[in-house]
């Protein structure tokens, strides 16, 4: 079988995920949650959301080292509170398959789960598509990956090297 190429892989690091679900009314649920992190400059380097006429999804992550202060916040908000829950231990696995067909996104979900790797998440853009994963089991995840697409040349999967932060905001750069 001819593998498919992938342009990379990139692991993040550890992460929490928080998911929020709400039966109708919302009345701003979704945006009361972005705002508090947004103003304790808390990071999500990953949010998918669906708002239904039942309800709303959303799924986002937050570094692991934020998970006492987003529960903290959450907390201090009984509206917030009881729709939340938290799954600590998740990490982003994301590809780049640029310029490929949807068939990519298929192969990619049912590689991971012939692994028996639990995807807790997923999104698609036109130029990634990121899974939250088990971060104790990301190693595997791209290994099974790696042998079932073909990596660009010169090409490993890579993490972030360090992270700048400031505040309670951190962004991922490049090493020296």
């Amino acid at each position: 079988m001819e593998k498919s190429s992938i342009k990379g892989l990139k692991i993040s690091g550890e992460l929490c995920l928080v998911r929020l679900r709400k039966q109708h009314p919302v009345n701003g649920l979704l945006s009361a949650f972005c705002g508090l992190l947004a103003g304790s400059q808390i990071n999500m380097p990953f949010l998918a959301t669906e708002n239904r006429a039942a309800g709303i999804q959303a799924a986002g992550c937050v570094e692991a080292a934020h998970l006492a202060l987003v529960k903290r916040l959450i907390d201090a908000d009984p509206a917030l509170s009881e729709h939340v829950n938290y799954t600590p231990g998740v990490g982003l696995l994301t590809l780049f398959p640029h310029q490929s067909s949807l068939k990519m996104f298929g192969l990619s979900l049912r590689t991971l789960v012939k692994a028996q790797l639990r995807v807790f998440a997923l999104a698609s853009s036109i130029g990634a598509l990121t899974y939250v994963l088990d971060y104790a089991r990301m190693d595997k995840a791209a290994a099974v990956l790696q042998k079932r697409f073909k990596l660009a040349d010169n090409h490993a999967p890579f993490r972030a090297e360090f992270v700048v932060s400031q505040g309670t905001r951190s962004r991922s750069g490049p090493s020296e």
